[in-house]
């Protein structure tokens, strides 16, 4: 049976999504990732969305796999030729490559504004899989930083950078690299400035 090819769509964080969203991350599976791995408070995270729509800097966006939410984007430090980037899947129950899809959207994103040089990313010590998925899409790893210690063990925060130009020369080599269903959803990726 020949699997369907889901489309990704990228919306602006809405109101009515902020409930889901606030679920999503104080789920202990996206809070073990975290910088802080503490729950968020719902009056935290109502504020903090208050503060996503003032600040220009930052864009949050909801990934709509055949329209149906599954996970987050966002990008941080847009001001600069260099802007961060961090995603999660809220959803378990996606189609198989769904990680990657958010890996690919944040590159192509970055690459799709030319005053971007680098995309840049932290990932914890302990991430295994992200940590893994940043070296098949052949990220420089920058530096390493001491991070904590986390239930009885110590961590350390990797920073990575990618050159946006090397993305666009190196895309279609690192998509032959991965199953051909990946690229196939890669050309169903899209962006919204609306919700």
């Amino acid at each position: 049976m020949k699997t369907a090819i889901p489309e990704h769509a990228f919306k602006p964080l809405q109101k009515e999504q902020l409930e889901l969203v606030w679920q999503w991350r104080n789920s202990p599976r996206i809070m073990q990732n975290m910088h802080n791995s503490a729950p968020v408070k719902w009056l935290e995270h109502c504020a903090w969305f208050e503060k996503l729509h003032d600040d220009n800097s930052r864009q949050f966006y909801i990934c709509l796999q055949d329209q149906r939410p599954i996970g987050v984007l966002n990008f941080s430090d847009m001001n600069t030729a260099t802007p961060e980037w961090g995603c999660y899947l809220g959803e378990t129950n996606v189609w198989p490559g769904s990680g990657i899809m958010l890996e690919l959207a944040a590159l192509d994103f970055g690459a799709s504004h030319r005053q971007f040089s680098h995309l840049l990313a932290q990932v914890l010590s302990f991430n295994n899989s992200a940590n893994k998925m940043h070296k098949v899409f052949e990220y420089e790893q920058v530096s390493l930083e001491k991070g904590g210690e986390r239930n009885g063990q110590r961590f350390d925060i990797h920073h990575y950078s990618y050159e946006l130009k090397q993305w666009v020369e190196k895309r279609d080599k690192i998509l032959a690299k991965l199953p051909k269903n990946i690229a196939l959803a890669a050309a169903h990726i899209q962006f919204f400035t609306v919700g």
